[in-house]
């Protein structure tokens, strides 16, 4: 389906207003045609009589004043319907848009963490925003002026035919020159406005990861590295928009010479009707108006092709987004989880992000109700590959993944995400205030639960140092809080759910000793209840695990408890003395602190 016929039927489902909008533009229009005849009127009927003293000054003041009040108040008449005509298609045309806005948004929200892992952010920004702006110009305006332009077209033609027929013949013979400049127009330049939106938006994406990524830029002194990147993109667009300037700059002169030369052919042939004797001048003055009239609507369609094409591209891209085939997509009558015990097993799942390319490969593994399961191993081994699956964010190449026995494929995914707690290394928190943050996942609840989830999570304490407490904001991405703050409050978040199956991806990693000691005894009576997916580098978390789990290159090499594979000295064992030995202070200091912590209870 065309990119038009698509914003069409989004009019469409606001026909009311849209023609309350076109049936007082006709109005508006034939009220203004009215005008330049009553201009006719004054001339021939009063004026020229008065100046040649064949009517009575008396008289002719009358039918002057007469005619001025028309002339105001047809004026005032169509400055009327002109408003209510603007309201409405203002209206209509912001609804469209809010329309097609909501959808795009929908269609994001609904899409696969694989949409987002191939298309760049700023690619989105563009079409979500530049690219929507483009498609709410075209149908706020654009539309509108196309709409009346032609109204406005036909119905000067026709009154200029019933003044002098042979006069508006002469001029018609420029009109298709006029169109056929225009068609050549637009077939140049919409290959370049696609290019340009294109390029806009691998300028924004550009942008976008150097303001996100502003710090590491710093860091590494990689400003010039940066502006390079960013001057490259940029000159892309602006070749493109000079080559776009350029076409404008050669048709925009040569369609204003076509109307240039009507111009001339009217007052030519007018000025010797005149002469002649069968053309009054308050014809030719009312002729030279509608000229006027109807080289308005002529410039905008050069105007309009050039919006046309540039609006055709830039909602293809909108609608893109709306037209993406979700690759997660639930069953026509997917089974709605009951409360789930945590029971889940891998059975010879295979998954790559890339055809060809697989991450896991053969991944089998049980984690019993209420057992804590410990991932382990290098980066790019598979972990954080592991933990994606079971919410289902993408789908495995093969095997299965069950839940309580259910097959993650045949679920309602919102039954099963809401029972899933999820804290990720790297924590995103939303410009909101701490308490909407931590109620994110469960916006109904009380302040009291808010607090018990602080408080479990040991964030409690700093929250209430804050003036405003839980009301504080935490600026955008949480940039006002310290790591290790963002972690807790992530903790909270994941804790008011009450989820039956927790996933903590090394979230204990930007914590100090003091609040490490504390979030691990927070776990520690947290992870009882629940079957819990960890992933760290953190030695007190993985002895504390019920099994644990070594991947190499996507395959498990050793399974067991913490003992059982010390035993074997194998790859855990290489592995936790490599971790013992570079966080033995911090062992030490934990246990120290725990030490400390039992001898004040006893006190």
């Amino acid at each position: 389906m065309g990119t038009f016929t698509r914003i069409c039927r989004y009019i469409s489902k606001n026909w009311p207003l849209f023609l309350v909008s076109v049936a007082c533009m006709l109005v508006s229009t034939f009220l203004s045609v009215q005008i330049p005849l009553l201009t006719r009127a004054a001339i021939d009927d009063v004026i020229t009589p008065l100046a040649e003293g064949k009517l009575d000054v008396a008289l002719g003041r009358n039918m002057l004043f007469i005619l001025m009040l028309e002339i105001i108040g047809l004026t005032v008449v169509v400055g009327l319907f002109s408003f209510i005509q603007r309201y409405a298609n203002t209206y209509f045309s912001q609804k469209v848009v809010y329309d097609i806005r909501n959808d795009v948004f929908a269609s994001l929200q609904n899409q696969s963490f694989a949409f987002y892992d191939r298309t760049p952010t700023g690619q989105l920004l563009t079409k979500v925003t530049t690219d929507m702006d483009r498609v709410g110009r075209f149908v706020g305006f654009q539309l509108d002026r196309l709409i009346s332009s032609i109204i406005l077209l036909v119905a000067t033609l026709y009154t200029m035919l019933s003044i002098n027929t042979m006069l508006t013949l002469f001029l018609l013979p420029i009109m298709p020159l006029l169109f056929a400049t225009f068609y050549s127009f637009g077939g140049k330049i919409r290959p370049l406005f696609t290019q340009m939106r294109e390029q806009y938006g691998n300028l924004t994406s550009v942008l976008h990861e150097a303001i996100v990524g502003i710090r590491v830029v710093r860091a590494f002194a990689q400003e010039d590295f940066e502006r390079k990147k960013f001057e490259s993109k940029n000159d892309e667009y602006f070749q493109t928009a000079l080559a776009s300037a350029k076409i404008r700059a050669f048709y925009m002169p040569l369609i204003g010479f076509l109307i240039g030369l009507g111009t001339i052919i009217i007052f030519c042939y007018g000025g010797f009707e005149v002469i002649n004797g069968t053309l009054t001048i308050g014809a030719l003055v009312a002729f030279t108006a509608y000229l006027a009239m109807l080289v308005m609507p002529m410039r905008f369609f050069g105007m309009f092709i050039s919006g046309y094409h540039l609006t055709m591209a830039a909602g293809a891209r909108v609608f893109e987004v709306v037209d993406a085939e979700t690759e997660i997509k639930e069953k026509p009558h997917a089974v709605t989880m009951p409360k789930l015990k945590g029971h889940v097993k891998f059975e010879n799942v295979s998954f790559g992000y890339e055809k060809g390319r697989s991450i896991l490969k053969n991944i089998t593994f049980e984690a019993k109700p209420r057992e804590t399961v410990a991932l382990l191993g290098a980066t790019g081994s598979g972990k954080s590959t592991i933990i994606r699956l079971i919410p289902r964010f993408y789908d495995v190449t093969s095997g299965k993944i069950t839940v309580d026995g259910y097959d993650v494929r045949d679920v309602n995914l919102r039954s099963l995400r809401k029972q899933i707690g999820i804290v990720a290394q790297e924590t995103f928190l939303f410009a909101m205030t701490i308490k909407e943050n931590i109620a994110y996942g469960k916006p109904k609840a009380k302040m009291d639960e808010i607090i018990a989830a602080a408080k479990v999570a040991r964030a409690h304490e700093f929250i209430s140092a804050f003036p405003r407490g839980y009301d504080s904001g935490v600026g955008e991405r949480g940039v006002t809080l310290s790591g290790g703050q963002r972690q807790r409050i992530a903790i909270a978040r994941a804790l008011l759910m009450d989820p039956r199956i927790l996933i903590l991806d090394d979230s204990t990693s930007s914590v100090d000793v003091e609040t490490e000691y504390e979030i691990q005894q927070a776990l520690q009576a947290l992870l009882k209840n629940r079957t819990a997916f960890v992933i760290t580098q953190r030695v007190s978390t993985i002895r504390n695990a019920d099994k644990i789990i070594v991947l190499e290159k996507g395959e498990i090499v050793e399974e067991g408890t913490h003992e059982a594979l010390m035993t074997k000295k194998g790859a855990y064992y290489q592995i936790y003395q490599t971790l013992y030995e570079t966080q033995k202070p911090i062992v030490e200091a934990v246990s120290v602190r725990g030490s400390l912590k039992q001898e004040e209870t006893k006190q």
